[in-house]
């Protein structure tokens, strides 16, 4: 009898990292008698629960003095691993047996790696592309997806999603509100409906527009689950989004992604994916970062240099010229 080899991933706490590594799912399980545990931070955990290359999922939950280390531990130390892939670069494989053992390590000499290239190829020697494997859109069951495709018989569907996992890299809400109403004026866009989406916590960033009860503007913020909106984004045409965890389940989705950029890495963090864009600040991350005094916790949005029309001219020239 073959003896399974067990397979170890550490992955990331943040949603958009977990997917840009997720390549080293399926490359993993397709090794053949294969099992796999997938260690991942609750907001992703959300989404990879569902995943069907995914024999156990641990939900690694922060605790005081970094305890959660020692709980995490503890749950796998008892196990003889074939492979350890740490993509948190922890030290807590040093301290459980396997045969082999990878630890990331950021590549600071080559800023312009994409961070899917930088994660996938020095374990696979090849660049892996992100892919979870989800139940087919047929099987899944929503009100909310019901509903969506209810309005794609009458709209053009587009999806916003204007938050992100720390304040700088926030585009002002007020200019997703601009854009929407400049994007409208054009023949493309004229029966869309804008889907906004959005953690619940981050609601606030948003009221003012969803207050509006703009009838192009459609609610969906803080109310749908991630796999929902996965599934609903597969029926969208285009996605515009800060640099976020929502921008890169887009790309997963394989609809057409724009993303905004100030102080993230563009090259390094862009939407994955033929025909995705990155729309930048016309001040570079080091610029809006590197000065004598910086401090990120205290840091207001660094968006403020992208302007709406801008975004209006870059989206316009990239989305209609293809149709």
């Amino acid at each position: 009898m073959t003896k399974t080899k067990k397979i170890l991933i550490i992955s990331s706490n943040r949603l958009g990292d977990a997917i840009l590594s997720s390549g080293l799912n399926e490359y993993f399980t397709k090794m053949g008698n294969s099992k796999l545990t997938f260690v991942c931070g609750p907001i992703p955990s959300e989404l990879f629960r569902y995943c069907q290359n995914i024999n156990k999922l641990i939900t690694l939950h922060k605790k005081k003095f970094s305890f959660h280390w020692l709980v995490l531990w503890s749950k796998l130390i008892f196990t003889k691993w074939e492979n350890i892939v740490d993509l948190r670069g922890t030290g807590i494989s040093f301290f459980l047996f396997a045969k082999k053992k990878y630890r990331y390590t950021k590549n600071k000499n080559n800023m312009k790696e994409h961070k899917v290239s930088e994660i996938t190829k020095p374990i696979s020697g090849e660049t892996l592309q992100p892919h979870i494997k989800l139940p087919s859109i047929k099987d899944f069951k929503s009100s909310k997806l019901e509903e969506i495709l209810k309005l794609k018989k009458k709209y053009k569907l587009m999806i916003i999603a204007p938050s992100a996992n720390w304040i700088g890299k926030i585009w002002p809400s007020e200019r997703y509100l601009d854009l929407v109403n400049g994007l409208i004026k054009y023949a493309y866009f004229k029966n869309s409906l804008f889907i906004f989406v959005g953690p619940r916590n981050e609601r606030y960033l948003v009221d003012n527009i969803l207050a509006l009860k703009k009838p192009y503007i459609f609610d969906l913020f803080g109310n749908s689950s991630l796999i929902e909106i996965f599934y609903i984004m597969k029926h969208c045409k285009l996605f515009i989004g800060n640099d976020s965890g929502l921008m890169h389940l887009a790309a997963l989705a394989k609809i057409k992604t724009v993303g905004l950029f100030g102080p993230s890495n563009k090259f390094k963090y862009g939407p994955w994916g033929k025909g995705n864009i990155c729309i930048s600040s016309p001040k570079k991350p080091d610029e809006l970062m590197g000065y004598k005094g910086f401090n990120a916790k205290n840091s207001q949005s660094l968006m403020l240099h992208l302007k709406t029309k801008t975004v209006l001219k870059e989206v316009i020239q990239n989305i209609i010229k293809e149709k």
